[in-house]
C-alpha cells in the first residue's frame, strides 16, 4: 500500500510538471537540464521485512550500500545496485512439541544485488530541484547463514525489485537521494516443516506450498555524485 501511493503521488505531480514547462523563459523555468550521464550513489536506510507463515525469513534490519546509474538516452538509465543487510532470524527445531521449538534468534547478514532499468519522470531535467524516478530489475539475494537444526537456511533466493526514488538536485555534482526500494523474493521451506513427529501438529499444514513470496522493503537515504558529461 505505502508502494502504492508514493507512485500515485508521483504520478499526479506529473501534469503539474507538465504545466509549469509552458509560458516559463529559461530564467524562471521550474526545470533544469541535468548535466552530467552518471551518478554513483552510497546510501544507508532500514529493511523493513514482511513476516512470512513460518515466521523464519530474515527480519527488519540495518540496510546500506552502493546504487550507479547511466543515462543510455532520453530519461531511461541503466541501474546497478549492491546493498548488505544486517539482520537476525528464527531458529526452530520442528521435532520438538510446539512450545518448544523456537531455539531463539540468530544474526545474520545478507546482501541484495540487482540490475534493471529507471525512468526520470521529468526527463533528463529537474524540477524545483526535484527528480522523481520509477525503476525496476531482476538480481539475487545471498544469505551468509548455515543451515539450522530444522534444515532451514535463506540460501541465494532470487530477486524482483520494484524501486521508486525521489533525486534532489541543486545543480553541480552532488546530490541526494530517497529510495523506497521493493525486494520480491521466496522463501524455501525443508520438509521437515510439514513432517508431524510428535503429539503437536507440524509447523505448516502438510498441504500448503514448500515456497512463499515475500514483499520487503528498504527505505534508504543517500548521497550521490553525478560525473561524465
Amino acid at each position: 500500500m505505502k508502494t502504492q501511493l508514493w507512485v500515485i503521488a508521483v504520478l499526479n505531480l506529473m501534469p503539474a510538471m507538465a504545466i509549469a514547462q509552458v509560458g516559463h523563459t529559461p530564467r524562471t523555468s521550474p526545470y533544469r537540464d541535468l548535466e552530467y550521464r552518471q551518478e554513483l550513489t552510497f546510501f544507508g536506510g532500514q529493511y523493513g521485512a514482511s513476516e512470512d507463515p513460518a515466521r523464519v525469513a530474515p527480519k527488519s534490519g540495518l540496510i546500506a550500500g552502493a546504487h550507479w546509474e547511466y543515462r543510455l538516452g532520453g530519461p531511461a538509465y541503466l541501474t546497478a545496485r549492491v546493498a548488505g543487510l544486517v539482520t537476525e532470524r528464527r531458529e526452530i527445531d520442528p521435532r520438538l512439541d510446539a512450545a518448544d521449538r523456537f531455539l531463539g534468534n540468530k544474526s545474520m547478514v545478507a546482501t541484495f544485488t540487482d540490475v534493471g532499468f529507471a525512468l526520470n519522470l521529468t526527463g533528463f531535467k529537474s524540477w524545483h530541484g526535484l527528480i522523481p524516478s520509477l525503476g525496476g530489475g531482476l538480481g539475487m539475494a545471498a544469505g551468509f547463514d548455515s543451515r539450522d537444526v530444522g534444515g532451514y537456511r535463506f540460501g541465494t533466493p532470487f530477486l524482483l525489485v520494484l524501486r521508486p526514488a525521489l533525486k534532489f538536485s541543486a545543480g553541480g555534482k552532488w546530490q541526494g537521494r530517497i529510495d523506497a526500494t521493493n525486494y520480491f523474493f521466496r522463501v524455501r521451506y525443508p520438509e521437515s516443516y510439514f513432517t508431524k513427529t510428535g503429539a503437536d501438529d507440524p509447523v505448516l499444514d502438510p498441504g500448503a506450498s514448500r515456497n512463499y513470496w515475500k514483499r520487503n522493503m528498504a527505505i534508504t537515504l543517500g548521497v550521490s555524485y553525478a560525473y561524465g558529461r
